[in-house]
């Protein structure tokens, strides 16, 4: 009975912390799906906080997972996650009969559940929760070196939230992930696909010119809060427009805004005159990165880097002379391998410590 307790709370450490780490991941998608969530419980004007509380929830559920992997505080963690569980199961029983076109956001964009899915999955894990700690009276004391392993898994799930803070996700689960091909939204059957990645750009007189993302070399920027931008990070963008069109690139400053608004805002003629406009959740989808910028070539989807991490000028002739295919493949291993690294590592001294 000891082991099988000790393993239902292993299962339920799991999946808490890989549904924690792939939300840490991505942060700007987890403060999407907060959005929904506030929006569907009518409580949409903390919209301002999603971010906060989409990081938070994150990091609360991914450092609840190393504690019931370890097994440390065992009592509080228990009472912890069976708070947690149980709010988890109502909400997704709401989702389940309301039935609102929304995703659970469980797994971020790594793994998209129905609701009736959701459901049940946090039944489970109830059920896994009362096999692992019920009667709380009786529960195992931790081993020492426990009290170790959890602190330094906790520090690197912390170190690993801010350099996704820092920068685009490692590994892209979305619809515009690198090897994505784009497509025009007069292609497709259901425009309202969020899972089909098609991008719609209008120019400053409001004329659609779609079929410019899936012709050349393209370098794009993705400015999806221009008010978050400063003058800094206009003069950055500046010289990357100038810098890539000077190698042959064709650079376009794609903005979730209006053409007065940007004329307002932005003074350089070489970002107007690389100006069209989009919809902003779609230019959060291209690129997570606000300024970020991504290698498009005839419509596929090659690489992707944020603002703090623009590439140079030796990169950007590196790869104009490369193939595409090379380019892609190289990037998208190295990004998985180093995912993969952190899970093994975390996971080795949680379980092995």
């Amino acid at each position: 009975m000891r082991t099988i307790r000790r393993v239902s709370a292993i299962v339920i450490g799991f999946v808490f912390f890989l549904a924690g780490v792939l939300k840490l991941m991505d942060p700007v998608g987890s403060a999407l799906v907060v959005e929904e969530y506030l929006k569907f419980l009518h409580i949409g004007f903390l919209s301002g906080l999603s971010g906060a509380i989409g990081v938070g929830m994150a990091l609360l559920e991914t450092l609840l997972g190393a504690a019931l992997i370890t097994g440390v505080w065992r009592k509080v963690t228990a009472i912890a996650t069976g708070v947690m569980l149980g709010a988890f199961t109502i909400l997704t029983l709401v989702l389940y009969i309301r039935n609102p076109n929304m995703d659970c956001g469980c797994f971020g964009e790594a793994l998209h559940l129905t609701h009736l899915q959701s459901l049940l999955k946090n039944v489970a894990l109830l059920a896994l929760w009362a096999l692992a700690f019920l009667p709380l009276s009786k529960l195992e004391p931790t081993r020492k070196v426990k009290y170790v392993s959890f602190p330094i898994a906790a520090v690197s799930v912390c170190l690993f939230l801010l350099f996704s803070s820092l920068s685009i996700p490692l590994v892209d689960f979305t619809p515009f992930k690198p090897g994505a091909e784009l497509m025009l939204p007069e292609d497709i059957d259901d425009p309202t696909d969020d899972t089909t990645p098609t991008l719609s750009i209008s120019d400053a007189s409001g004329e659609y010119v779609d079929s410019l993302l899936v012709s050349g070399r393209l370098m794009t920027v993705s400015v999806y809060a221009p008010d978050r931008m400063n003058p800094r990070h206009w003069e950055k963008v500046e010289r990357f427009v100038e810098q890539t069109a000077a190698l042959g690139y064709t650079p376009m400053v794609l903005m979730a805004a209006t053409p007065e608004t940007v004329e307002a805002a932005v003074s350089s003629p070489q970002i107007l005159a690389s100006t069209y406009f989009a919809d902003r959740k779609k230019l959060l989808t291209l690129n997570r990165s606000n300024g970020g910028a991504t290698f498009i070539d005839d419509g596929l989807i090659v690489m992707k880097w944020s603002r703090r991490q623009l590439p140079d000028r030796e990169t950007l002739e590196e790869f104009a002379e490369t193939d595409v295919t090379e380019s892609l493949l190289s990037e998208d291993n190295v990004h998985s391998v180093k995912f993969q690294a952190f899970l093994l590592y975390v996971f080795a001294v949680m379980l092995l410590l």
